[in-house]
C-alpha cells in the first residue's frame, strides 16, 4: 500500500490562504487517503486519494459573496499512469437579503465539469441521473438556480452535454431538465419531490440502419423524513457509499453525543420510464420500460449507542435506467424473467468518549438482481446473469440460480482531535455468485463458479485544516 507520505506535496499546496480569520476562514481544505483490499482472497488491492478545498469571498456587496468547491480523485487504475476524476467541483454566487436567516437566500451554482451532486432520489444506492448522457464527448455541466428559506426550498437545475449522433454523424448539444425542493410540513416531518425530463439522444445501432430513434426519459422521486433531537450521523459502511461525491465530505464530519434520545426515519420511492428499442418487433421502433426503486432508513442514538437500518429495494429496469438498458439501448424481451435486488442493512455502534473511538458491527443481506432470458434471446439464452450494479455482470453456470450475498464487518471510526480522522472496516462476504469465464475440454470458454468467500480491509485516513 503506498505510503500517506506521498500526500505531502499536496498538503503544502493546499495551505490555508493569508487572509484567514480564526472565526470564518475563506478556505477550507480537506485531505482523503483511502487503502483497499477489497478481496484478499484474491489478492485484489488499490489505493485511492481525495482532495477538496473550499472558499468563499468576503462579502461583494450587502448580502451577496462568491464560493467555490474544488473536490478530485486520484486512482491507480490497472493500465500504468494515474487516473483524476473530477468530484463535484462547483462555483457559487449566493445572495442574502436583509432581513433574512443564515442559511437562507438565492444561490446560482456553475458544475464546469462534472453533475454528479445533481441527481435523482435522495439515499446513495437508489440515487439516479448523475450523469444524464452516456455517450457524452467530453464533461456534462450544469446550471443550478436554488432558493432557500427557513422551511422549504426549491432547485431547478440545467444539465448538458455534446452527444453522438450516429445518423447525423456529428455531435450536437443535449440539455436534461431536474427540479424540485423541499417543504418542512411540521418541525419534525419534511416532504421533498424531484422531477426530470430528458433525451439521451439518438440510439447508434439504429443509426446505422439509417433509422431516427431517440430515447426520451422521465422520471420522478418522492422522500419523507421525520426526525427528532440531534442529528444521527452516518455509520461507517465505506463500501456502500464508494462513488458518492459526498462520500467524503460526510464521513469527516464529527458526530456529537448531546445525550438523550435521537432518532430519524426517512421513505422514498423513485419511477423512471425511458424509450428504448424494442427487441422483437421486426423493425426498429420504441418500446416503454419502466423501473422502480424504494428506500426505507432508519437511525437511533441513545446517549453514545447509535444504530442503523438501510432497506432498499431496485428493479433491474431501475438498475440498468442510466446506461441505458441491457444490451444496451435495449429493453428486455417479453420472456425475460427479471428479479429485483432487495437489500438489508443493520448496525450498530458505541463511542468511547475519552478515546475518541467508536467501534461498530454490521450486517447486511443481499439478494441480487437477475435476468434470464428465454430460448429465443440472440444473447444470454437459457443462462442467469447477476447484476452487481449497472453492467457490473456475472453470468452462472447453466442451472444455477442467485444466491443471497451475506456480508459482515467489523468497523471503527477515530476522531483525532479537529483535524484528522481514520476509518476502518475488516470485512467477511459470502458472495455465491462470483464467476470466471474458462475453458473447458473442448475449448469452449464457459462460465465456472469461483469460491464465494472473501476477506476484505478498507481504511480511511482524513486530514482537514
Amino acid at each position: 500500500m503506498t505510503s500517506p507520505l506521498l500526500t505531502l506535496p499536496l498538503l503544502l499546496c493546499l495551505g490555508q490562504a493569508p487572509e484567514a480569520t480564526p472565526t470564518e476562514p475563506p478556505f477550507e481544505a480537506r485531505l482523503s487517503f483511502q487503502g483497499l483490499d477489497a478481496d484478499i482472497d484474491a489478492d485484489g488491492s488499490a489505493t485511492y486519494f481525495h482532495a477538496a478545498l473550499e472558499g468563499h469571498t468576503p462579502e461583494l456587496a450587502s448580502g451577496l459573496r462568491a464560493e467555490a468547491t474544488l473536490s478530485f480523485f486520484l486512482s491507480t487504475p490497472a493500465t500504468q499512469g494515474i487516473a483524476l476524476q473530477d468530484f463535484g467541483s462547483n462555483v457559487r454566487l449566493r445572495y442574502r437579503p436583509s432581513g433574512w436567516e443564515s442559511g437562507e437566500g438565492l444561490a446560482v451554482a456553475v458544475h464546469p465539469l462534472s453533475t454528479s451532486r445533481l441527481y435523482m432520489g435522495f439515499t446513495w444506492p437508489v440515487t439516479w441521473e448523475r450523469q444524464a448522457f452516456p455517450r457524452r464527448s467530453g464533461n456534462e455541466s450544469a446550471l443550478e438556480l436554488r432558493l432557500s428559506r427557513m422551511h422549504w426550498d426549491a432547485f431547478v437545475a440545467l444539465k448538458s452535454a455534446t452527444v453522438a449522433d450516429d445518423l447525423l454523424l456529428e455531435s450536437s448539444r443535449r440539455y436534461a431538465l431536474l427540479a424540485g425542493g423541499f417543504l418542512d410540513v411540521t418541525p419534525e416531518l419534511r416532504l421533498a419531490l424531484k422531477g426530470t425530463v430528458l433525451n439521451r439522444g439518438q440510439v447508434p445501432n439504429v443509426a446505422n440502419q439509417g433509422v431516427e430513434l431517440h430515447v426520451p426519459v422521465k422520471g420522478a422521486s418522492l422522500g419523507a423524513v421525520w426526525h427528532h433531537g440531534a442529528p444521527v450521523g452516518n455509520n461507517v459502511d465505506l463500501a456502500l457509499y464508494q462513488g458518492d461525491p459526498t462520500f467524503f465530505e460526510r464521513f469527516f464530519l464529527p458526530e456529537t453525543y448531546p445525550g438523550g434520545f435521537a432518532a430519524s426515519v426517512s421513505l422514498e420511492g423513485s419511477l423512471v420510464s425511458q424509450g428504448l428499442v424494442d427487441p422483437e418487433a421486426g423493425y426498429p421502433q420504441r418500446s416503454t420500460q419502466t423501473g422502480g426503486a424504494g428506500a426505507l432508513e432508519a437511525r437511533v442514538k441513545q446517549g453514545f449507542w447509535r444504530a442503523h437500518a438501510l432497506a432498499y429495494v431496485r428493479t433491474l429496469s431501475f438498475i440498468q435506467a442510466d446506461v441505458p438498458g441491457f444490451p444496451p439501448y435495449q429493453a428486455f424481451m417479453s420472456d425475460a424473467e427479471t428479479r429485483a435486488e432487495v437489500s438489508g442493512t443493520l448496525s450498530s455502534d458505541y463511542h468511547l468518549q475519552d478515546w475518541g473511538l467508536t467501534p461498530g458491527l454490521l450486517v447486511r443481506v443481499t439478494r441480487p438482481a437477475s435476468l434470464r432470458n428465454g430460448p429465443e434471446s440472440p444473447l444470454l439464452s437459457d443462462t442467469t446473469a447477476v447484476f452487481q450494479g449497472p453492467n457490473l455482470i456475472s453470468i452462472l453456470p447453466a442451472g444455477e440460480d442467485p444466491g443471497l450475498v451475506v456480508t459482515v464487518k467489523a468497523t471503527a471510526r477515530w476522531d483525532l482531535g479537529a483535524i484528522a480522522g481514520v476509518l476502518a472496516e475488516v470485512s467477511y462476504t459470502h458472495d455465491p455468485n462470483r464467476t470466471l469465464f474458462e475453458d473447458d475440454e473442448t475449448g469452449v470458454s464457459r462460465p465456472v463458479l469461483q469460491p464465494a468467500n472473501a476477506v476484505g480491509v478498507n481504511v480511511l485516513l482524513q486530514a482537514r485544516f
